[in-house]
């Protein structure tokens, strides 16, 4: 009888570190840890100039703040980590939007196609794209792509004119592809 307790009490003593084991793992995972060493994170701080723009956008830390004076009007979703930002007139409508290359744990957000029933807790990349509405001094979001297809480790904008906005995307290979927005989303241009 006093075997069967020892059994009992080594796997007592077992329980309790692997349950510990795996909350540091997944405390890790979802810190961003786990993330590709091949993706390049940038720090930026774009200073903005217009009156109906925000003041300042800054990316530290793989987070996005924006404020309009002494404010903070805009913080980046705590499962969103940002690899780089542009802030440019991307879709043409005469006003300048923040453009943001991402990786999230989510493939949707809250609301995904009606056939898929469960999305899986992985970090995936996404290009997001938010307005910046001067009457209610906030950010919205006006384009979250689901999933941007590529491995993308950076992107940077090659043509900026009023007619033509094109982003470069360069993947973990160093191939370039270049987008645009056409009619209600990015689109690879090549």
């Amino acid at each position: 009888m006093s075997g069967i307790t020892k059994k009992r009490k080594k796997r007592l003593k077992v329980i309790p570190a692997a349950v510990f084991t795996a909350a540091v793992l997944c405390a890790l995972y979802y810190s961003g840890i786990f993330l590709p060493g091949w993706a390049v994170w940038h720090d930026a701080v774009i200073e903005c100039d217009g009156d109906d723009e925000p003041d300042e956008i800054v990316l530290k830390g793989r987070r996005v703040t924006v404020s309009k004076g002494d404010e903070c009007i805009f913080v980046s979703p705590r499962m969103c980590k940002v690899q780089n930002i542009l802030y440019t007139d991307i879709d043409r409508d005469g006003e300048k939007e923040l453009v943001m290359l991402n990786f999230n744990i989510r493939r949707y957000g809250k609301h995904r196609p009606f056939w898929v029933k469960h999305d899986a807790l992985v970090w995936r990349q996404h290009i997001y794209i938010y307005d910046y509405v001067e009457a209610d001094k906030m950010i919205k979001p006006i384009w979250m792509a689901s999933d941007i297809g590529m491995e993308a480790a950076d992107m940077a904008m090659l043509d900026e004119t009023a007619d033509r906005q094109v982003i470069t995307m360069i993947d973990r290979n160093g191939r370039e592809s270049h987008w645009m927005w056409i009619s209600f989303g990015l689109r690879c241009v090549d």
